[in-house]
């Protein structure tokens, strides 16, 4: 049976009006129509990806659950360095049997070479690694950023009980959509640098990478609404343009996803105000 949903939030709402936003939207001056056209559209994503990070940037709550997740990842990727460098001395090979006679000097050299090259792989790893656990370690608080710019539009906070569902649905499973998600970053990354050595595979990727930044962060909007999966698919391919040009400013800064993540927020509810656009 389909589930009765407000228009204007995308919230379930089995009542009128929506207890979530009241029916109505209180902000319209952040969902402002784009221009037609799909090179218009990409550039208002463009613009919606800057009012979206000057919203966080401008409203503390905000921007605290922004840092927060900024700043554990961070603790990790000092952790995870420090451990590379505490353990260097395991990376220095142990030469056996004599060298050339005259070149016992380069044996030492050749040491210190192949044990620093080893630590810049380590310190690769490390980067590698908090990129890709950063989503599930601020999943929760993205979803409540989401929440958080979506009362600024509604002008009202959400006054839907906590409850089970509501932890699971908010907490639970946004860490668990993000695992998948990194997994399947860590993938895409691997492609995408293979592919960046061709010339003609490269763009590809790049779009490839886009899109996929595009869909990442639908689904982070509507996740906590209890879409079906493929809805993230339908909305984004609905709106193109705007979406491609929204994450574009955030694929090469993948650590500011907060920003991001706001930006996407607008461009939801927008969509829904303005469908027509």
């Amino acid at each position: 049976m389909p589930i009765s949903r407000c228009p204007v939030c995308g919230n379930p709402a089995p009542s009128t009006p929506c207890l979530r936003c009241g029916s109505a939207v209180d902000r319209d001056d952040l969902l402002v129509p784009a221009r037609r056209g799909t090179i218009g559209e990409f550039f208002a994503g463009v613009g919606i990806a800057l009012r979206g990070t000057r919203l966080v940037l401008t409203s503390p709550g905000l921007l605290a659950l922004a840092v927060v997740p900024l700043v554990l990842n961070a603790v990790v990727f000092v952790a995870l360095v420090w451990l590379v460098l505490a353990n260097r001395d395991l990376l220095e090979p142990a030469f056996e049997g004599p060298w050339w006679p005259g070149f016992d000097w380069l044996r030492s050299v050749a040491a210190v070479a192949i044990q620093w090259f080893g630590v810049l792989f380590g310190l690769a790893l490390a980067a590698l690694s908090t990129w890709v656990v950063y989503p599930i370690v601020a999943a929760p608080f993205l979803e409540l950023l989401s929440e958080g710019v979506e009362s600024l539009v509604v002008g009202q906070k959400d006054r839907r009980k906590l409850s089970l569902s509501y932890v699971v649905r908010f907490w639970i499973l946004p860490i668990l959509q993000a695992a998948v998600l990194a997994l399947f970053t860590a993938v895409l990354g691997f492609v995408f640098v293979v592919s960046s050595f061709s010339a003609v595979l490269a763009p590809f990727a790049f779009v490839g990478t886009l899109w996929l930044l595009a869909v990442t962060l639908c689904d982070m909007v509507i996740a906590r609404k209890s879409f079906p999966a493929g809805e993230r698919f339908t909305f984004v391919r609905a709106g193109l343009p705007t979406w491609l040009g929204l994450a574009l400013p955030f694929v090469f800064v993948p650590f500011l996803l907060a920003f991001a993540v706001a930006g996407a927020t607008l461009v939801e509810l927008r969509q829904r105000a303005h469908p027509d656009r």
